[in-house]
């Protein structure tokens, strides 16, 4: 008994010193402030002065006056979309750092056991997130004190935060160790998927919740948008709700909001969408590799015969690239290390436009930073001039692919839809290329990228600013100009670090 209760002591100590090292190589990296002050910044924009004619919270026609309770609310909603996007691409490299530093070869060899490993990088996820949330939330509760409407309430902010974050948090950690460990969604294909998975989700459980009356559904709901829609709509009986930074009617006096009502149902709801998530862990426990060389390389194989099939039909084009100088040989690797491109390519001539620009973007988001990723960069910068001529040489590769991509759809546009089209493809490529080049990490652009899809498909063409490849026949000349003068202060940026990232060489 008292053997078994050393060991388990020993376990817990074993994946909290795991926790414990995750989190503090997190916070110091430069990003981690970089995210960190995006997020703050985020605080400031969603409580906008009422003055301006525009409101954080609206439920009905009537705005909610900024009190403690509805900025809790509303900034915990809102926090938990961010981070549930963003948080995800930041912290879904936990298993694949340890990987590339060697220091995965080193902790296989200990007793570190598989099941304490996940359990500490899903620890250290939750804390890292939580830390996230928690400087968040005081940034959330100067606004209250900034706009000045009603006095600060610590507490009654407390309390709605607690109630709304946690779920998302454990569910953001469980699908980020998951989609790390299980091969075929360690990639590209696992972020993508990842993005319509959560956004499906939230929406789901919404609609069933309040449309379908499947009152189940909230116990499913990480982002607790439907519990606080279904307390709303029993107290004030609408189901309207309108959150971040949305024109009100000022003729409308405002309402005052008394936040989240904390009964015996909904506590259980939040604590049920906690423990959701936690089972992935097993799966995850049960996919890891542990950092085996064979397991890994089995892994990395396991695409599919057919993948190498059109990989080896691929081959006398892509050498042909290869033979034509850097820029091609750069767009023939994008290529031949992702075959499907080759399919996408051809499935372009008749998808949607919009279709069109998310697979582009998909496949030219590791462009500017896969050498990074694969430890060739001293051996592309020994080429003549490539050192220097680093971002344009990507810019031009990412191009080439879009030009594979949009040829035939360029025709189908027609003289009248071409110029969009041109400033859209030159606005997504210099994103890739900036983004790349200033993170280092594929997952930044496609999170920025498909978030604005999203919102642009969402819109239908309703706004003419959100129209920046002309999908929907909206975009004026002005709109057109903004998108291309976006995409190349982009790159001077991206230009401008790289620059001073060799100086500093």
């Amino acid at each position: 008994m008292a053997n078994s209760a050393l060991s388990t002591q020993h376990s817990a100590l074993r994946f909290l010193a795991i926790a414990k090292a995750d989190v503090l190589i997190r916070f110091r990296r430069a990003s981690t402030v970089v995210v960190f002050l995006i997020l703050s910044a985020l605080a400031y924009l969603w409580v906008p002065d009422p003055a301006t004619g525009r409101a954080l919270m609206q439920i009905g026609k009537a705005r909610a006056l900024y009190n403690s309770a509805a900025i809790g609310v509303a900034t915990a909603l809102l926090g938990t979309l961010f981070v549930g996007l963003a948080g995800f691409y930041v912290v879904s490299n936990a298993i694949r750092r340890d990987a590339q530093t060697r220091c995965g070869s080193i902790i296989a060899a200990t007793t570190v056991r598989s099941g304490e490993y996940i359990l500490g990088k899903f620890l250290g996820n939750v804390l890292f997130l939580a830390a996230f949330f928690g400087g968040f939330m005081l940034v959330s509760m100067a606004m209250v004190v900034v706009r000045g409407e009603a006095p600060l309430e610590p507490l009654i902010f407390l309390k709605q935060y607690l109630l709304i974050v946690p779920p998302p948090i454990f569910y953001v950690s469980a699908l980020a160790i998951l989609f790390e460990s299980v091969p075929w969604l360690s990639g590209r294909f696992g972020d993508v998927l990842y993005f319509f998975v959560f956004m499906a989700g939230i929406g789901f459980a919404t609609v069933a919740a309040l449309e379908g009356g499947m009152a189940w559904a909230v116990y499913l709901d990480p982002s607790a948008m439907s519990s606080v829609l279904m307390q709303i709509s029993a107290a004030t009986h609408t189901k309207s709700l309108s959150i971040g930074a949305t024109n009100f009617d000022a003729s409308q006096p405002p309402l005052v909001y008394h936040g989240i009502t904390l009964t015996g149902g909904m506590l259980a709801q939040r604590l049920l969408s906690m423990l959701v998530p936690l089972p992935l862990l097993l799966i995850a426990r049960a996919s890891f590799h542990r950092f085996d060389p064979v397991r890994v390389k089995v892994a990395a194989k396991g695409q599919g015969k057919w993948l190498s099939r059109i990989n080896a039909m691929l081959k006398p084009l892509t050498r042909w690239l290869g033979g034509r100088g850097p820029v091609s040989a750069d767009a023939a690797m994008t290529i031949t290390s992702a075959p499907l491109i080759a399919l996408a390519i051809i499935g372009s001539a008749f998808a949607p436009m919009p279709f069109v620009f998310a697979a582009l973007a998909i496949a030219i988001a590791d462009v500017s930073c896969r050498d990074q990723r694969a430890g060739t960069v001293a051996l592309i910068r020994s080429m003549p001039r490539l050192r220097e001529r680093f971002v344009w040489w990507k810019l031009a590769s990412a191009g080439v692919i879009a030009i594979a991509f949009l040829a035939i759809p360029a025709v189908r546009a027609g003289a009248r839809g071409v110029i969009p089209l041109i400033a859209g493809a030159f606005f997504v490529v210099a994103a890739a290329t900036a983004l790349g080049v200033i993170s280092g990490n594929a997952k930044t652009f496609i999170v920025v990228f498909l978030s604005f899809w999203y919102a642009v498909t969402n819109d239908g063409g309703a706004s003419p600013a959100l129209d920046f490849a002309g999908f929907y026949g909206k975009a004026t000349p002005a709109v057109v100009a903004a998108y291309a003068a976006i995409g190349a202060g982009m790159l001077a940026a991206a230009q401008l670090i790289y620059a001073l990232r060799l100086r500093r060489e």
